[in-house]
């Protein structure tokens, strides 16, 4: 037998007190020599045997059930029911090694390697120990096994992996395992890791292990320094369509350290060609944005990459991504008037559109040949008055087959005319047209500030606004989008899909006849926008590692092959049901798409966040994956070896303890009242 408390020992001091009061409280009469009754016969002694025999049985009852409170204090357990336990049902122990990025610190994931291993040295013979390594995911390297020599070559084979840490997704993992094997017997999990804070929310925690399952926390970062500078993000637009980018590339730089750093370099690489240099220096925990722009691409893909100089964790230091130069796809304008003079403002804004997805063309609407339309992708109705007709049933099935429209809807449209013929597309049904009375105006008003058309007015606070003194009044098709409206209600800007298509509906002239719009600030970047909503399709510059990219098939029909970043060819790569990759990035650096007409790339970062090594607070970690004590988790989890708190809580022998001092004390209490009954009795025959 043993205790977990054995200094409640010393309560069996209190053993003496009963005793003491038995013995003062024992009745010892005086003799006294009576004459009278010297020649009386002696009385008989049973009635006092009896009541002597009653009191020591209250001393009894009253010093054992004081013994029984002292021992469940002491909280008594068995060793050797300890072992019989674990005969019944065998010791399950899942080792949990931190895989992520930040153990590339030198020397660190060796570290927990070697820690591993002595922590499977000394686990009991015929323990059931499982491995499981983790990042971002969780893999499990060994299901439960006996065999050391099988979990030692399982761990030498494990690597150290880019991912970033999430705790949570590891205990899962362990919580999964003891749940597929059906273990019986005690249960624990051994976490080896650096802990770091970034690794667990704990506002967003849901998961917690089982009552039954112990954990505990091996730390092989104690001591290291948690200072770091790092790249962590980079904004860009992936697709550009002239020589030189104009728009502006935003670079997060962050200084994980409670200390100022730097001046650290920060070099701004294409095709690894330097092309700018800015010195950088950051305040305590600062996070800067550093902006490039006006620079010159090559056609296709370039490979960028921001660089900082800091001597120290180097694998965030380094940020890599694509910034593609397209060639503009073909764009027709179909005018209303007969010299396409409504066109006129149209083509200059679009002309000074030095970056736009199109290349424009303007013909009249008796100009254009129907069967043509499929060679173009972006078609704008200016006006064009359409009847029904065999132009008309050429855009519908245009757009209907994946095109992208603009309709400007002015004076050479007609209500009845157009809802005939393309009633089919358009986001919206005319009503009437609406001329004002010279000197009378209305505005867009109702704007959806956060539409992607609207959004290069958010920088400057508001659109401005243009007099607009002629439009056609119309009522929004079911499912349409409408982005503004005029003051009366009447929609002006309309979305709406068609089909496999796209449309844009603005229900005034783009020319002068209805209003100044061409005029005022606001045309050339709501055209511009307009067009670029359309036309530019989603080209990320970048994915973060671990997650699923699509990448498209070739020319030929074929997906490409793909090398990683340090040159191996990647098999049993998924396919989608078009026949596109799904790739999933698992290291950091450019992905080489390899199609039969080139080469394309795909650029793939860590997460910026695991840069920092600040250390996550343990007894709430273990509080709130466990629910109980922090302290309840010893260090003899660790060393592969039951602990007394772990066997003294599986018995809970305090318990009957208690219990059976408590039905003492109700049976001393009984057999106290009775003698206090017949003593009383007594003294009065």
């Amino acid at each position: 037998m043993s205790f977990l408390n054995p200094f409640f020992l010393l309560g069996l001091a209190a053993l003496a007190a009963p005793v003491l009061v038995h013995l003062v409280r024992r009745t010892r009469a005086r003799q006294v020599e009576f004459p009278a009754l010297y020649f009386v016969r002696q009385v008989p002694q049973r009635t006092i045997r009896r009541r002597t025999l009653r009191d020591l049985l209250l001393l009894a009852l009253r010093c054992l059930a004081l013994l029984l409170v002292v021992f469940a204090f002491t909280r008594p357990y068995f060793t050797s029911a300890g072992r019989a336990a674990e005969r019944e049902g065998v010791r399950s122990t899942v080792i949990v090694l931190d895989a992520s990025l930040s153990m590339r610190r030198a020397g660190l994931f060796e570290e927990a390697k070697r820690r591993v291993d002595a922590l499977v040295g000394e686990t009991a013979p015929d323990e059931r120990v499982a491995l499981l390594s983790f990042g971002e995911g969780y893999e499990v390297v060994s299901q439960f096994t006996t065999d050391r020599n099988a979990l030692r070559a399982a761990l030498a084979g494990v690597k150290v992996g880019f991912e970033a840490t999430d705790y949570e997704q590891a205990l899962r993992g362990a919580e999964a395992l003891f749940r597929e094997s059906k273990a019986s017997g005690a249960k624990r999990v051994l976490v080896v890791s650096d802990f770091q804070a970034t690794g667990w929310d704990a506002g967003r925690a849901t998961f917690r292990l089982p009552s039954d399952v112990r954990l505990a926390l091996i730390d092989v970062a104690a001591g290291r320094p948690e200072s770091n500078a790092a790249v962590t993000n980079v904004e860009a637009r992936g697709a550009v369509y002239g020589q030189k980018y104009t728009d502006k590339v935003a670079v997060h730089v962050a200084n994980f350290a409670d200390e100022e750093r730097g001046p650290f370099t920060l070099d701004f690489q294409i095709n690894e060609q330097t092309v700018e240099k800015r010195e950088v220096r950051l305040a305590p925990r600062e996070e800067k944005v550093v902006e490039f722009t006006d620079f010159n691409l090559g056609e296709g893909t370039n490979r960028c990459a921001l660089r900082l100089r800091a001597d120290d964790f180097a694998p965030d230091n380094d940020f890599y991504f694509t910034l593609r130069r397209e060639s503009p796809a073909k764009a027709l304008i179909i005018d209303g008037s007969a010299r396409g003079g409504d066109s006129f403002y149209l083509q200059s804004a679009l002309a000074a559109g030095g970056d736009l997805p199109f290349t424009f063309e303007v013909r009249g609407a008796g100009a254009v040949d129907p069967n043509a339309l499929a060679a173009h992708t972006l078609v704008i109705l200016n006006d064009a008055g359409l009847a029904p007709g065999p132009l008309s049933e050429g855009v519908e099935r245009f757009v209907e087959a994946g095109g992208r429209l603009i309709i400007a809807a002015g004076p050479h449209t007609r209500s009845e005319s157009f809802n005939r013929a393309l009633g089919r597309v358009a986001p919206a049904n005319l009503v009437e047209a609406v001329q004002l009375q010279r000197g009378e105006t209305v505005a867009m008003t109702a704007l959806k500030s956060s539409h992607p058309v609207f959004e290069v007015f958010n920088e400057g606070g508001r659109m401005p606004a243009a007099r607009v003194y002629g439009y056609q009044r119309g009522e929004a098709r079911e499912g349409a989008s409408v982005l503004a409206s005029f003051e009366d209600g009447s929609p002006a800007l309309v979305e709406a899909g068609a089909g496999a298509g796209r449309v844009l509906m603005y229900n005034s002239t783009l020319g002068m006849a209805w209003s100044d719009l061409p005029l005022s600030p606001v045309y050339l970047p709501l055209v511009q926008q307009m067009v670029r909503y359309l036309g530019e399709r989603e080209v990320s510059a970048w994915h973060r590692l671990g997650q699923a990219f699509v990448v498209e098939k070739g020319t030929e029909g074929q997906p490409p092959a793909v090398d990683t970043p340090s040159g191996a060819r990647l098999k049993n790569v998924n396919e989608a049901k078009g026949g596109e990759l799904l790739l999933t990035g698992r290291e950091p650096g450019f992905y080489r798409l390899r199609y039969a007409a080139g080469y394309d790339f795909a650029a793939v970062n860590v997460e910026g966040r695991e840069g920092d090594f600040a250390k996550l607070n343990e007894e709430e970690f273990l509080a709130a994956f466990t629910g109980g004590d922090p302290s309840a988790s010893p260090a003899a989890d660790a060393r592969g070896r039951e602990s007394g708190e772990e066997i003294e809580a599986r018995q809970r022998a305090w318990w009957p303890l208690l219990l059976a001092a408590l039905l003492l004390l109700a049976a001393e209490s009984v057999l106290a009242r009775r003698t206090k009954v017949v003593k009383t009795v007594g003294m009065k025959i």
